[in-house]
Parts: structure tokens; sequence; C-alpha cells
């Protein structure tokens, strides 16, 4: 890794890492761009975002999803759901709207979402750690190919863990829908500072939930965690998996 991206703010790094295409690979969805993980508040409530400017199975795009304090989760994409995150986990959330979003880094380390349709507003700086940046050198330096393996991806797992101090990690196994799935991350950091209102009501400080929140078997983290790299899937099958649209929709 040269001394200048080790330098530079996420902001630069995911533009200058940012993809328009995609090489399509039989039996794959893939998406590449950067994620916040999952960020939860005092409040109780839970924010991720995925952006994707580049996919296989359709346009680039940006998802937020909203975990509330009671389970209920709603994603908001901004193109159709079969073409977005639900995808592959509308079967575990109660509600998906098609909206507009906007996703603005105002400085090196500091992002900005708004989904004016649910009245959201989320602020945040991204930080380097020692530790994020042992764990980015070591991920430079390891072929593709080994994002592939669901061997190695566990070990990271376990690695991001006991390293990241935000709960349970897991790269691979299921999502809701029942696809497969493999994340290959190639940058990670740890959210410093985070504000976020939605319709008015402020979610409070970062903090961890009483108990880790879940998606189906996918845990979301403890603590803010943004991650950019790859990420795939089992290739979607109406006979073999589940809708992307929720049963409450």
């Amino acid at each position: 890794m040269s001394q200048q991206m080790a330098s530079s703010g996420p902001a630069e790094i995911i533009r200058r890492a940012s993809v328009k295409a995609l090489q399509p690979h039989s039996g794959r969805d893939d998406v590449a761009g950067f994620a916040v993980i999952g960020q939860p508040f005092a409040s109780g409530d839970l924010l991720c975002l995925r952006s994707f400017p580049a996919s296989t199975f359709g346009p680039g795009y940006v998802s937020v999803w909203h975990r509330s304090p009671e389970g209920r989760w709603t994603v908001y994409t901004s193109v159709a759901p079969r073409q977005s995150c639900p995808r592959f986990i509308g079967a575990a959330v109660s509600s998906v709207v098609e909206t507009p979003i906007e996703v603005d880094w105002t400085g090196p380390f500091d992002l900005s979402v708004r989904v004016p349709a649910g009245e959201l507003d989320w602020n945040m700086r991204i930080a380097d750690t020692p530790v994020t940046r042992m764990m980015n050198v070591m991920m430079a330096m390891m072929p593709e190919a080994l994002f592939r393996s669901n061997f190695v991806l566990s070990i990271m797992s376990l690695m991001s863990t006991a390293m990241l101090n935000a709960g349970r990690f897991r790269l691979c196994g299921h999502v809701p829908n029942r696809q497969w799935f493999q994340a290959g991350p190639r940058r990670v950091w740890v959210i410093a500072e985070a504000k976020a209102t939605i319709a008015g009501r402020d979610l409070g400080p970062p903090a961890p939930l009483a108990a880790q929140a879940m998606l189906g078997e996918v845990p979301l983290p403890q603590r803010g965690v943004v991650m950019m790299g790859a990420f795939s899937f089992e290739a979607y099958s109406p006979q073999r998996h589940l809708p992307s649209e929720p049963a409450a929709a």
C-alpha cells in the first residue's frame, strides 16, 4: 500500500477505487463500492448504508436500512427493490421504499446521508485506528482468490470479531432471502462520531444495542464500521430464493 493511500482520507480512497462496471460471473450477483455495515445508537435504532456504484444485476444503487428499537426494518433504495438490497434481505424487512437518497462527502473523513422521504438525516466522521491500519495492510496483500474461500472469510470473521470490538462479524453465510454471500473487504474504518435524526427525533450518541442486532443469520456490528470492497451473492433464482418485496409491502 502506497504512502499516499495510507495518508488519504476515506473520501479520496473510495473515490479512487470506485468502479462503474463489473465483469459478470455465472452463478453470482456482484456489487462493489462501500458500506456502513451498521451504526447503532443509544435510542436503540440502527442505521446501515450501502453505496454500490457497480452491480452485475442492474444499475448502481444506494440503500439505507433503518432498524427501529422495536426491531422493525425499513429499507430505502434508490432503484427498484429487485435491483437493490431487498433482492437479498427482503424477507426480513417490514417495508421497502424506493426513493432518492443523498450521499455526500463533506470532508476527507466526513460523510452525510439524507433520505428526504424518510425525514432521515445522518452525519458521521470516519476514522483510522492502529487496528484498522493493520487490517488494511493485511487485506491489501491478499490475492483476490482468497476472498472466494469461505474458510479464509471465516478466519477473517473471527479476526474482525476479536480486533474491532464491535461484536460478532460474519463475512460469509446466507442472507434472509436464502442466497449465500461472501464479503471481500479491501479497506475498513470505524466511525468516530455520528449523529442522526428521523422525523426530528434525535437518535442520541452512538452506543451498542442491548443485544446485537441480526438480519437473518447475519449479525450487525455493535459500533460503526465502514468497509470498502466487493460483495458477492448467489445469483437470484425465483425458484430457490424468496421475493425481494417483503410480505408486508
